[in-house]
C-alpha cells in the first residue's frame, strides 16, 4: 500500500502536467468510448425485447390462424353429419329393409359427398346389423379387417354418447396408396325421431383428409426444432405430422410439464421452458371441439436469430463509428476553442434544466477556475432543488400522518358509556372483551406504518363492530365479505372505518327497529378493487345526493368541510377520499346511492397494491 500509493500520486502528477491539447484528446476518448458503450448497449437491449415481442406476436398470430382453419374444418364436418342426423330420409333407410335402388343410391350420395368435399377422406352409414353403405370399398382383405375392428370400436364409445357427435383418433387411408394412417374422425350414433319416441337405427363415420389437416399446419412448421400438436387435457396426442407419434402420450414431456404449470384462462398462452439444456418458447392454443388443444414449441434460438444477428452488426457499426470519431475529436482537439465549446455546451444542458451537468476538473490550468465555478453552481442548484423537494414529501406526509391519525371521540366517548354501563353486571364477559377489542384497536392505531393489507384492515374493523353489536345487542347485524384473493393487498390504514362509522351514526343511529351494515370488498379485475358499503339507514333525500355528488366530482379539491347541508362526509368521506388522492394520485370513481328510509350504498374502486410495495 506504501507503494501504491506514490505511483498513484506519481501518474496524477504526470497527468495534470500533460499540454491541454493532450488532455483534450484524452478526455474526448474517455466520453466518447463510454457514450458509444452506453448508447450502444441500450439500443441493443431495446431492439432484441422489440424483435422477441414482434416474433412471439407473429407467433401467436399463426396460432390463432392455424386454430381458427382447424376450427372451420371441425366445423364443416359437424355440418355434414348433423345433416344425416336429422334426414329422416336417411333414418327411414337404416331403420328398414332397404331396395337394390336405394342401397345404390345411398352409396352415390356418400361418394357424391366425398368428391364435393374434398376436406373428407372417408364416409360410412352402418346399420345396427352390420350392413354398411360408404364412399369407398377395402377390397384388402387385411385393410378391412383392420378398418372393421377400428370401426367396432368407434361405434363402441359413440354408442355411450347416445346420440352425441363424438370427435376421436382413427384410422384411414392415404391418397393413392392402401397404407393405413391416423387421422381425425367424426363419429355418431343415428337414430329413428318420430313425435312419440327414438331409437338407434345405425351410425355415421366421417374421416377428415391427413393431408388437409397438415396444410393447417403449415405455418407453424419448419426445419429448426419447431414441433406441434393436437392434443387433448390429458396429454394424449390425436394429431401431428409425424403418424407414428398420434395416440401417444407427451404428459410427461417438459413441454406438457411448463403448459400445465402456466394454464391460464386465456385461450392463447406462450410460455418457456428447458429440454435437454436447450430453452425453448412453448405456446398453446384451446379448441372448440373435442375439449382439445393445439400445443407446440419453437427453439429460443430461432426467436434470438434475428437479435444475434443485429448484435454482431451493431457492433461492427460501433466499431468503425468509434475510429471515425475518434480521428475527427483529434482534429477538433487541436483547436483552442475546444474546451470553451465543451463549457457551453454543458451550460446549455443547464439551461435546458440538466442540472446533473458536470466537468471533470483536472490540472491547474487557465480553465480549471471556470469549469469549478460552472461545478458549484450546478451543485448549489441540485442542492436547493433537493431541499425543496424534500420540504414538500415532509409537509405531504405530514398532513397525510394526521388525517390518518383522527380517532372519532363520539366512538370513544359511546364505548365508554357501554363498558360504565355493563360493567355494574356481575360475571358479564363483555366488559372484558370490550376492553381487549379496544385495546387492540388502539394499539393497531398506534403500530406504525401507513398502509396495511385488507385483511389487516378488515380484522380492526370486525374488533370496531362488535363493540358497537355489543351496544345494539340484536337490534345490530353486521356482515363483511372479502374475496380471499384480494385480502394481501395493501391499502392506506383506517380506510373503511370511517365510510362505516358514518354509516352507523349518520344512518342506523337515527333509525328505530332493526339495524344492519354490510361491507363488501372484491376483486373487480388484474388491475382493481371494489369496495363497497351498505346500510339499511335513514338514507338521505334527493338535495342531499345532488350537494354530495357535485362535492365527490373533485375529490382532491378543499370541498369536504363541516356543512349542515353535507354531514355525512364530515370524517368519513372527507378523510377517506383526500387520502385516495394523496396515495394514488387518482379518481377513486365513487358512487352513492341513498333513498329517503331505505338506507344508502357508498361504492368505490382503488388500484390494487402488492404487499411487496408496502
Amino acid at each position: 500500500m506504501r507503494l501504491i500509493k506514490p505511483c498513484l500520486m506519481m501518474n496524477m502528477r504526470k497527468l495534470n502536467a500533460l499540454q491541454f491539447r493532450s488532455k483534450i484528446i484524452l478526455s474526448f476518448f474517455l466520453v466518447i468510448g463510454l457514450t458509444a458503450l452506453i448508447m450502444g448497449y441500450s439500443y441493443y437491449r431495446i431492439m432484441s425485447r422489440e424483435l422477441e415481442a414482434s416474433t412471439l406476436e407473429g407467433l401467436e398470430k399463426m396460432t390463432e390462424q392455424t386454430v381458427d382453419t382447424l376450427e372451420l374444418h371441425f366445423k364443416t364436418i359437424s355440418s355434414i353429419g348433423y345433416s344425416y342426423f336429422s334426414d329422416t330420409s336417411v333414418q327411414k333407410f337404416l331403420e328398414g329393409t332397404p331396395s337394390f335402388d336405394n342401397q345404390k343410391y345411398y352409396r352415390d350420395r356418400l361418394e357424391g359427398q366425398k368428391m364435393q368435399t374434398p376436406l373428407i377422406s372417408f364416409i360410412q352409414m352402418t346399420r345396427l346389423n352390420g350392413d354398411q353403405f360408404s364412399s369407398y370399398y377395402y377390397y384388402n382383405s387385411a385393410l378391412r379387417s383392420l378398418m372393421a375392428d377400428n370401426q367396432q370400436m368407434l361405434y363402441a364409445r359413440a354408442k355411450l354418447l347416445d346420440g352425441y357427435p363424438l370427435w376421436t383418433v382413427s384410422m384411414t387411408t392415404a391418397k393413392n396408396e392402401l397404407k393405413p394412417i391416423h387421422t381425425i374422425s367424426y363419429v355418431q350414433q343415428l337414430k329413428r325421431i318420430t313425435s312419440n319416441n327414438q331409437y338407434p337405427v345405425g351410425y355415421i363415420q366421417i374421416d377428415m383428409d391427413p393431408d388437409i389437416l397438415e396444410k393447417a399446419f403449415l405455418g407453424l412448421e419448419n426445419d429448426d426444432g419447431s414441433t406441434y400438436y393436437i392434443a387433448d387435457r390429458k396429454g394424449t396426442i390425436i394429431f401431428t405430422n409425424n403418424d407414428a407419434q398420434i395416440s401417444r402420450s407427451i404428459a410427461q414431456s417438459p413441454l406438457f410439464a411448463a403448459y400445465t404449470e402456466e394454464k391460464t384462462a386465456v385461450r392463447y398462452a406462450d410460455f418457456r421452458f428447458t429440454n435437454n439444456h436447450k430453452m425453448y418458447i412453448g405456446f398453446s392454443h384451446t379448441l372448440n371441439y373435442g375439449g382439445w388443444i393445439v400445443i407446440g414449441s419453437v427453439p429460443l434460438d430461432r426467436i434470438l436469430h434475428k437479435v444475434n444477428v443485429f448484435r454482431n452488426t451493431l457492433i461492427v457499426i460501433a466499431a468503425i463509428s468509434f475510429l471515425v470519431a475518434m480521428l475527427l475529436g483529434s482534429i477538433i482537439a487541436s483547436g483552442v476553442t475546444r474546451p470553451l465549446k465543451e463549457l457551453n455546451k454543458k451550460m446549455k444542458l443547464v439551461e435546458m434544466g440538466d442540472f446533473q451537468a458536470h466537468i471533470q476538473v483536472k490540472g491547474s490550468d487557465e480553465l480549471s477556475t471556470i469549469q469549478y465555478s460552472f461545478n458549484k453552481m450546478t451543485a448549489e442548484i441540485r442542492k436547493l432543488i433537493s431541499k425543496v423537494y424534500e420540504t414538500e414529501l415532509l409537509k405531504k406526509e405530514a398532513e397525510i400522518q394526521a388525517l390518518q391519525s383522527q380517532i372519532n371521540p363520539h366512538f370513544l366517548y359511546n364505548t365508554l358509556s357501554t363498558i360504565d354501563s355493563i360493567s355494574s353486571i356481575d360475571g358479564d364477559q363483555r366488559v372484558s372483551y370490550i376492553c381487549l377489542a379496544l385495546g387492540d384497536m388502539l394499539r393497531y392505531n398506534l403500530n406504525g406504518g401507513s398502509l396495511a393489507t385488507i385483511k389487516e384492515e378488515v380484522t380492526h374493523l370486525n374488533r370496531y363492530l362488535s363493540i358497537y353489536q355489543i351496544r345494539f345487542a340484536e337490534q345490530f347485524h353486521y356482515e363483511i365479505n372479502v374475496e380471499q384473493e384480494a385480502e394481501a393487498f395493501v391499502i392506506p390504514k383506517f380506510l373503511i372505518q370511517p365510510l362505516v362509522e358514518n354509516a352507523i351514526i349518520h344512518g342506523l343511529e337515527q333509525k328505530r327497529g332493526y339495524k344492519s351494515v354490510h361491507i363488501t370488498i372484491r376483486s373487480l379485475d388484474e388491475n382493481w378493487l371494489e369496495f363497497a358499503v351498505e346500510d339499511n339507514g335513514v338514507g338521505m333525500d334527493s338535495s342531499m345526493m345532488e350537494l354530495l355528488q357535485k362535492k365527490l366530482a373533485d375529490p382532491s379539491a378543499s370541498t369536504f368541510r363541516h356543512s349542515p347541508a353535507s354531514p355525512r362526509t364530515m370524517i368519513g368521506l372527507a378523510n377517506v377520499f383526500k387520502r385516495i388522492v394523496m396515495y394514488y394520485e387518482c379518481d377513486p370513481k365513487v358512487s352513492i346511492a341513498s333513498t329517503p328510509g331505505n338506507g344508502t350504498r357508498l361504492q368505490f374502486m382503488l388500484p390494487k397494491q402488492d404487499s411487496r410495495r408496502r
